[in-house]
């Protein structure tokens, strides 16, 4: 179809209106490319991926999509040499990390079933499962992205360190303080 025909059809307006649906920002980027398919083929097993996903929502699971950040440039920077990502990047990680785990323990589950979300089991064995290190960058990262005490014994040490100098600088000052006092 040419541009014209689809904006005659709204095509853009109905791929904005479903793109607000989207649970991420991936998704609704992925509805906003969307562009017409005649392969009937690929539309009978869309169809039927979409009424899976739909038996999946509405099911006795009470499915709702797991969160899904974007950490495609974080994923990226990774490449080069000596990079690392920051606190709240290490968070984003982790979330995705616990929304693949999750989900693919409910597809593989749900496949165990003769049920139409069986056919999601392909996307289920895609989904990456870290366990270790989703629990790792939970428990080195605060709420707030800060890196917390217990990320490391050295750190730990280091803090502690820190606060004990921290606070017999201000005891000496305090001292010295008096002092100047007439």
């Amino acid at each position: 179809m040419n541009a014209h025909a689809l904006a005659v059809l709204e095509l853009p307006a109905v791929l904005e209106l479903v793109a607000s649906r989207a649970s991420s920002t991936l998704g609704a980027e992925r509805v906003r490319a969307l562009a017409p398919v005649n392969d009937r083929n690929w539309l009978r097993d869309e169809h039927a991926r979409v009424e899976a996903a739909r038996a999946l929502a509405f099911g006795e699971s009470g499915w709702r999509p797991e969160p899904v950040p974007d950490i495609s440039s974080p994923l990226a920077r990774l490449r080069l040499a000596g990079s690392a990502w920051t606190g709240p990047q290490l968070l984003d990680g982790a979330l995705l990390l616990r929304s693949s785990r999750v989900t693919r323990q409910l597809l593989e589950r749900e496949a165990e079933v003769e049920s139409p979300t069986r056919l999601l089991r392909p996307y289920a064995e895609r989904l990456v499962v870290a366990r270790d290190a989703e629990t790792a960058m939970e428990r080195a990262i605060d709420h707030d992205g800060s890196v917390r005490d217990e990320a490391s014994p050295a750190l730990r040490r280091l803090r502690r360190e820190l606060r004990g100098a921290e606070g017999d600088l201000v005891r000496l000052l305090e001292r010295l303080m008096a002092r100047l006092e007439p």
